[in-house]
């Protein structure tokens, strides 16, 4: 089976736009683009100057331009399309978290010290059996000539595998999606995952069960 044939749509990682990525990858298809999340961080910027502090850079991106988008552009990028965030509190376990209106999370790792970015990237749920292409790690330590480049990968067979429903990890770092399993064990991912870093947890959903639980705190 190869890369190209996964059902799954999994972006990789590109420069620092892990934002556009997660966004694309919890929704399952290209939606934003690079300059999607340029003009809405223009927006934000020109919306309220006075964050820019004195240097006048845009707070919701990298001055460079390459993406490292903040939250607020991932928020107003899913408002465009009828979906919001819910914040996941981190004084409560994640066990407590109702995704039943959750369309998949999109998870921030929060970078521990000054010169280290943060990530973004996204979790979503299958309701079907999915089989997928498993890549080996042979390319982990090999010689850059005995890789093979991402578009010679698309084209190459690999080892298939099927998986039952359940979650599964769509960061963009990873060479093709990772299979978390039931809830119980996603439960069991975010809290590894938050001994080690310090993680943010936020739910998509549609605009309208966003509003419904907004009214109901």
């Amino acid at each position: 089976m190869k890369l190209r044939d996964s059902p799954i749509y999994h972006e990789k990682q590109s420069f620092w736009l892990c934002a556009k990525h997660s966004l694309n990858n919890v929704l399952q298809q290209e939606l934003y683009t690079h300059a999607d999340l340029e003009r809405i961080a223009k927006y934000l910027h020109e919306l309220h100057p006075e964050q820019a502090g004195w240097l006048k850079f845009n707070s919701h991106k990298n001055f460079l331009g390459f993406g490292d988008y903040d939250v607020n552009v991932i928020t107003s990028a899913l408002q465009e399309h009828g979906y919001d965030i819910l914040w996941h509190d981190n004084r409560s376990d994640i066990e407590e978290a109702d995704l039943s209106n959750s369309v998949g999370l999109i998870v921030h790792i929060q970078p521990d010290w000054f010169f280290r970015r943060g990530h973004w990237f996204a979790v979503k749920h299958f309701d079907q059996m999915l089989t997928t292409p498993v890549v080996p790690e042979t390319y982990v330590g090999q010689p850059r000539a005995a890789r093979s480049t991402s578009s010679e990968r698309g084209s190459l067979d690999y080892d298939a595998k099927t998986f039952d429903p359940g979650f599964w990890n769509l960061d963009s770092k990873l060479v093709h999606p990772e299979h978390i399993g039931d809830r119980n064990q996603l439960n069991a991912y975010l809290r590894k995952l938050s001994t080690r870093n310090r993680v943010h947890v936020l739910l998509v959903v549609p605009l309208k069960a966003a509003s419904s639980a907004s009214s109901s705190i």
